[in-house]
């Protein structure tokens, strides 16, 4: 028993024509490789790290929350917040914090409550309970 082809002759042309300009268009391998290596130097990037001032902020006396939603948005683009915490959670007075980064102005203020802060992608930023991990609970 003989197989014969169901394509049409337009359909095979077709076919051929579009292998055929694949292999006219492709690129040589030797045209693409004009592209300067990037750099991955530290002294280029650990310069202006060095001359960046000092941030404060500047915390009230009242609920947590708002405040780290407001820092959040002003500072880290962040649209929404998921607080996944309790939201009596309060600073005790007016208070004005200085660090060298608002990661580490922001982790100053998280650590004492046993917070995490988890940053994503889509501008959206999740504060849950730290996870805690003792050797004491491990059981043998």
């Amino acid at each position: 028993m003989l197989l014969q082809s169901t394509w049409t002759p337009v359909q095979w042309r077709f076919v051929a024509s579009s292998l055929a300009l694949c292999c006219l268009l492709t690129t040589p391998v030797q045209a693409q490789e004009n592209c300067q290596p990037f750099n991955f130097s530290q002294t280029e990037r650990a310069a202006p790290a060095a001359t960046s001032p000092a941030v404060e902020l500047a915390l009230t006396a009242g609920l947590l929350q708002p405040q780290i939603e407001t820092l959040l948005k002003q500072h880290f683009a962040i649209r929404q917040l998921d607080w996944r915490a309790s939201p009596h959670y309060r600073w005790s007075t007016d208070f004005t914090l200085t660090a060298a980064s608002w990661e580490a102005a922001l982790e100053r203020v998280l650590q004492p409550y046993q917070l995490q802060l988890t940053l994503y992608a889509n501008h959206t930023a999740v504060v849950s309970p730290a996870a805690v991990t003792s050797a004491a609970g491990s059981k043998p």
